[in-house]
């Protein structure tokens, strides 16, 4: 029985060479967190030239709203919203109550 020393191949199996050679890992990092804050605060900050963006805003401040909640249940206009969403799917125009 032959026991082979050498189990490595000499070349990668799939046939091509890849270099191993390339930018530092730190060097890849700081470019990374580079693009992150100028995707935040370069591109991030062109939503203002958004139609309509102004406007948003200007509700949100004036009515006091809470941009991130996602149901508010203690302002008007909601509960206006759903009485109306509700009144369209109970009275529909062609059925019968």
């Amino acid at each position: 029985m032959t026991v082979k020393k050498d189990t490595y191949a000499a070349f990668p199996v799939c046939g091509v060479k890849a270099s191993q050679t390339g930018l530092n890992p730190y060097l890849k990092l700081i470019i990374g967190i580079a693009l992150i804050l100028s995707f935040i605060f370069g591109i991030g900050s062109l939503a203002q030239l958004i139609p309509g963006a102004s406007r948003m805003a200007y509700v949100i401040d004036d009515r006091n709203l809470r941009a991130t909640a996602i149901y508010y249940t203690d302002f008007e206009e909601p509960a206006e919203g759903s009485e109306r969403i509700r009144d369209s799917l109970d009275y529909m125009p062609g059925r019968k109550p």
